[in-house]
């Protein structure tokens, strides 16, 4: 369980529990929405590139234009060939192909080492593959064309064994029946065991300041070559969204870390996720997140909480009913020893 919903049981216990003997209940679009991004990230064109008079955005993959006839590669291994999620064997196996196969080339490294080909053969997870990197050395050319070469795809690991990423963490209760009313933390992150292949077993602890809440860990397995999150939790929940990946989109702004440097960052939101607690209880969170735009990893989080009632108390029956129960967080990195889209102040 990711830690910003660890405090639920506190709550229900020391606050939303009594909630409903509160007379009425208020509409929930009463209560003011997290801080927007653009009061915690500042403009782009107040920075400079660390090494450049101006500001340079980072660049995305992108294939030279296709020749007119693609070119076609046969496998020629005595077994069946690995195809991987990129060009390198830091990449995952996502799927195997038989010696004689042929395939479209869509894509080449560009030292030429490896091809991306239009897979069209089921993956190792018993899902159709699309697309996958094949090492050139086992394939032989089957076709005209000329392959595009994809600049930029990384064949060096995005992400060290060695990380170590910190979080500041200021969460507050606004509701008189809270027993906690603010509770600072610190966030952590580090490899906690040996990798599993091309996966890193990221580590997050969270320890609050004066015991406020128990500590909590969670590890997440992150693609050391992508930067991405192996289950995608980010894309159904921004409470998980740690890892989304390398080029998650466009630079919008900076999020500072101090007074000189920052961090070029993509902002999404709001964001709004449903929990289900029980007893009629319903936890709704609505919230914004930056992540860096080369690693795609969070660097900010705010969120508010609020806590709805549907059942019957004291004669009366509630629908979804609000009262004023609520929570804020904000999350602010404060320092990571991965390669970060830094810039500093003009």
């Amino acid at each position: 369980m990711i830690w910003p919903l660890l405090v639920v049981a506190t709550l229900l216990a020391g606050c939303a529990a009594s909630a409903a003997t509160v007379p009425a209940a208020a509409p929930i679009g009463e209560v003011a929405l997290p801080p927007a991004i653009n009061t915690v990230i500042e403009p782009l064109d107040a920075y400079r590139s660390p090494n450049e008079d101006t500001l340079s955005p980072l660049p995305t993959p992108t294939p030279t234009p296709e020749g007119d006839a693609p070119l076609r590669v046969t496998i020629v291994s005595q077994v069946r060939a690995n195809i991987r999620s990129g060009p390198s064997t830091s990449f995952e196996i996502v799927g195997k192909a038989n010696p004689g196969l042929t395939f479209d080339v869509i894509g080449q490294s560009e030292d030429g080492r490896w091809y991306q080909i239009a897979a069209n053969i089921p993956g190792v997870d018993g899902q159709p593959l699309e697309s996958g990197w094949v090492a050139a050395e086992l394939v032989r050319i089957a076709g005209e064309g000329e392959a595009p070469v994809v600049a930029n795809v990384p064949t060096e690991p995005l992400l060290d064994r060695d990380l170590a990423v910190k979080w500041a963490v200021h969460w507050k209760c606004e509701s008189e029946r809270c027993q906690i009313k603010e509770c600072n933390a610190e966030v952590s992150a580090s490899v906690n065991r040996q990798p599993s292949g091309s996966f890193l077993p990221i580590e997050h602890t969270v320890v609050w300041d004066d015991a406020c809440f128990s500590t909590d860990a969670w590890t997440f397995e992150v693609n050391q070559m992508t930067g991405k999150e192996r289950t995608g939790e980010a894309e159904q929940n921004f409470l998980y969204g740690y890892w989304l990946g390398a080029n998650p989109g466009q630079a919008i702004g900076v999020f500072p870390l101090n007074e000189r440097e920052g961090v070029q960052v993509f902002c999404s939101g709001l964001h709004s996720v449903e929990i289900a607690e029980g007893g009629g209880w319903t936890t709704v969170y609505q919230g914004n997140t930056c992540h860096d735009v080369n690693t795609g990893m969070l660097v900010y989080l705010n969120y508010i909480k609020r806590w709805l009632y549907t059942g019957d108390y004291d004669g009366k029956t509630y629908n979804r009913a609000f009262f004023g129960d609520i929570e804020r967080l904000e999350q602010r990195l404060v320092e990571a020893n991965t390669p970060l889209a830094l810039v500093v102040k003009k």
